[in-house]
């Protein structure tokens, strides 16, 4: 009798919360969602791209307006906002609508107060309507060579007019749209020479529209992977397809740390003895390097085949990674093999590629790497806070 009424008992009760466990199940498949579509949170390091990382710690100041056109995940928005601080504003843009509500979720994750999201295309011309096309990694674009067929339409922006119906003239604008940079650039050519901003764009090696025209207004540019300043497509290394270039007007130079030429240094040369592999591949720097305080090029010599893969390769302080890059073996080996990082302490450091999920490459080769030191950033400040 006790055991019957026990039962009824626990059925009572599993009706009533069903409801609860329902909700309970939604919020965790929420959860994952964020995983999936997630950056690191703001208490966490962001390993988001870091050469262009590094530069906004440099060049975002406290209570400045800085813009960050293709927002894409947020990944560097959210340092962007950090370093404006509370009085600063942040206005991010991100044209893809399968993306822009991951890009909401993770500032809003992010605590992100200062930011102000438009979901629009940055263009030459506003109010015009605009395809995206779908891209193989959630790079959506407006051009169809850079994508996979068209799904949506969105209405365009001309920054110049932002600027105008705002009067928020930024101080920094970080631009990577898949190919859409120079359009950019065409609608927002009066802000240019009445505000000379600082501009990160992410450029393709034989596109050099953007470099021309920015070099007609006044503007140095200098790779973010070598901190050499670029002049035409030449100065690019040897088969780096994907760059990204800091933009600093002529009369703005003496504001910043950018002044090229920079003293580079020599430290440490690397050979393919001093790194050890693993059976599937994964490769490991097989002692620890000591570097001082400081920022430091890192070239890699490293070859690779394989596209069915899922490799990551980067710095790590002890168990810590400080830099990374994530992709399959031949992509990273041909465009991502200059590294930059910034110490704020003498460090012990070791360089790895590490497989991932089961994969493997037996096709890459480490052939060691160079070393070199920026000396123009030794003495510079660290970030109070990131």
């Amino acid at each position: 009798m006790f055991n019957q009424l026990k039962d009824k008992l626990k059925l009572k009760l599993a009706k009533i919360l069903a409801p609860e466990i329902d909700k309970k199940l939604r919020v965790e498949e929420k959860l994952a969602s964020v995983t999936l579509y997630g950056i690191a949170p703001w208490y966490q390091e962001n390993l988001w791209e870091p050469p262009v990382q590094i530069a906004l710690r440099d060049l975002c100041k406290p209570g400045d307006v800085v813009f960050d056109v293709g927002a894409n995940f947020a990944g560097l928005t959210t340092v962007m906002s950090r370093m404006v601080g509370p009085r600063g504003v942040v206005c991010a843009f991100e044209a893809s609508p399968r993306i822009v509500d991951k890009t909401q979720r993770n500032l809003v994750l992010s605590g992100c107060h200062n930011v102000q999201l438009f979901h629009q295309a940055v263009y030459h011309t506003s109010g015009q309507t605009v395809k995206i096309y779908l891209g193989s990694h959630l790079n959506d674009s407006i051009y169809s060579e850079h994508g996979q067929g068209s799904a949506y339409e969105v209405k365009t922006i001309a920054l110049d007019d932002f600027v105008g119906h705002t009067q928020l003239a930024p101080n920094l604008v970080k631009m990577d749209i898949e190919g859409a940079e120079f359009d950019a650039l065409q609608g927002f050519e009066v802000t240019l020479k009445a505000a000379k901003p600082h501009l990160i764009l992410e450029t393709q090696r034989d596109d050099r529209r953007c470099l021309d025209f920015l070099r007609q207004l006044g503007y140095r540019a200098i790779d973010l992977n070598t901190y050499r300043e670029i002049q035409t497509p030449d100065d690019y290394p040897q088969g780096a397809d994907i760059r990204n270039n800091l933009y600093i007007h002529s009369d703005r130079l003496g504001e910043t740390p950018y002044q090229s030429p920079f003293d580079l240094r020599p430290h440490t040369e690397l050979t393919t003895a001093d790194f050890s592999q693993r059976a599937n591949g994964s490769t490991y720097l097989t002692k620890t390097l000591v570097l001082d305080k400081g920022r430091y090029l890192i070239d890699l010599d490293f070859t690779a085949q394989g596209q069915q893969n899922d490799l990551m390769c980067g710095v790590k302080i002890g168990e810590k990674v400080i830099f990374r890059y994530h992709g399959f073996s031949q992509l990273l080996a041909s465009s991502y093999r200059d590294w930059v990082i910034d110490l704020p302490e003498t460090s012990q450091i070791t360089l790895y590629f590490e497989f991932q999920h089961g994969t493997s490459d037996p096709t890459l080769t480490v052939e060691g790497a160079k070393i070199t030191e920026i000396t123009n950033f030794k003495t510079l400040s660290s970030a109070l806070y990131v």
